[in-house]
């Protein structure tokens, strides 16, 4: 089967080959599934140059984390999957662009019947993580203000929509004029050009000096203190992202600033597998599964009414992959870009 896989460390395109591998097999408690459409993640250009991500894998790996397909095989436990057409992340968070993908049932869901192959590989990462950041974690209500920082962004432009869609007052950061444009077009009432405007200063005009009761910060980085300052008294910051961190997010910052500030920092994880006691002695606590389907049935009742939906940026091949990337990193993109496998690689 045809596969995007890294060799070795280094420039993406440079070191990303389109192979032919074998089909893996599938495992009990797992499902495979014949991939027709895989998403390209961030994450994905310091997986190839080495350096920290979320999860990282030593060359040769093959890369994507979520995908959409149908599932043509299944392991003991997770037989009744066969068939279905389904979006799901993928076991290890490697493997997804390819022919076929292994994924745990865990982390596998029914793909929304308003959505397209395309649409639906771009869906699951972005508005899980934002629902369970703004819903579960941060307890967004109606009538507060929303702060997106990295708009424009895959996750961006889902948490605009989820926070339109709860009634909340939502402003984006994001960087140029035509990515403004597209915050605004999705939900935001303001839309703050990092490039050009003073972050803070237009937070508070807009907020009649309150600030935002919540903050969605994809992006982290050395940026990171001067967007704890545009957070409202007893407001929730939540470091979903760390886009422009080559530390990945686990660099330090000034706890004292969060005490002046008077504001939570709020923690959220994208995984649903039950905690072991390894994983919590190395300070990961993921979400319980059942949560999963809770979070899952609610973003597709939101899909069916038409409030939120996922914001293609570019649709490429298999062979496109690589430079897809590179534009990722000179942040030359705007929302998801997705991988159709129906292409020619």
């Amino acid at each position: 089967m045809r596969a995007v896989r890294v060799v070795r460390h280094g420039r993406p395109t440079e070191v990303i080959e389109v192979q032919d591998i074998p089909v893996p097999d599938v495992e009990p408690g797992g499902v495979r599934v014949a991939v027709s459409a895989a998403a390209v993640n961030f994450g994905d250009i310091a997986r190839c140059r080495g350096g920290i991500a979320s999860v990282m894998a030593q060359p040769p790996f093959t890369l994507g984390m979520d995908v959409c397909g149908v599932v043509d095989a299944a392991g003991a436990g997770a037989e009744e999957w066969i068939g279905r057409r389904v979006v799901a992340m993928c076991a290890l968070s490697f493997g997804g662009m390819a022919d076929a993908a292994l994924a745990p049932v865990s982390s596998v869901f029914d793909a929304p019947s308003e959505l397209d192959d395309i649409e639906a590989a771009a869906f699951l990462l972005p508005f899980h993580t934002t629902y369970l950041a703004l819903h579960l974690r941060a307890k967004l209500q109606p009538g507060e203000t929303l702060l997106v920082v990295g708009g424009a962004s895959s996750l961006g432009t889902a948490a605009i929509q989820l926070g339109a869609a709860a009634g909340a007052h939502v402003i984006a950061v994001a960087g140029g004029r035509e990515k403004g444009e597209l915050c605004r077009k999705l939900g935001a009432e303001l839309a703050i050009d990092h490039l050009s405007d003073d972050i803070f200063e237009q937070v508070m005009a807009h907020t009649d000096e309150r600030g935002a009761d919540v903050v969605c910060d994809l992006v982290g980085g050395p940026g990171t203190e001067t967007i704890w300052t545009c957070v409202a008294y007893e407001g929730r910051y939540l470091p979903v992202g760390f886009n422009d961190d080559p530390e990945s997010g686990f660099t330090g910052r000034p706890l004292r600033k969060v005490s002046m500030g008077n504001f939570s920092v709020v923690g959220v994880l994208l995984a649903y597998m039950p905690a072991s006691l390894g994983m919590r002695q190395f300070g990961v606590v993921p979400t319980p599964p059942e949560r999963g389907e809770e979070v899952h049935a609610a973003l597709g009742k939101l899909v069916a009414e038409g409030a939120i939906r996922p914001f293609i940026g570019r649709r490429i091949s298999l062979g496109q992959v690589a430079a897809a990337l590179e534009d990722h990193e000179q942040r030359r993109t705007r929302g998801r870009t997705v991988v159709d496998l129906s292409l020619p690689a």
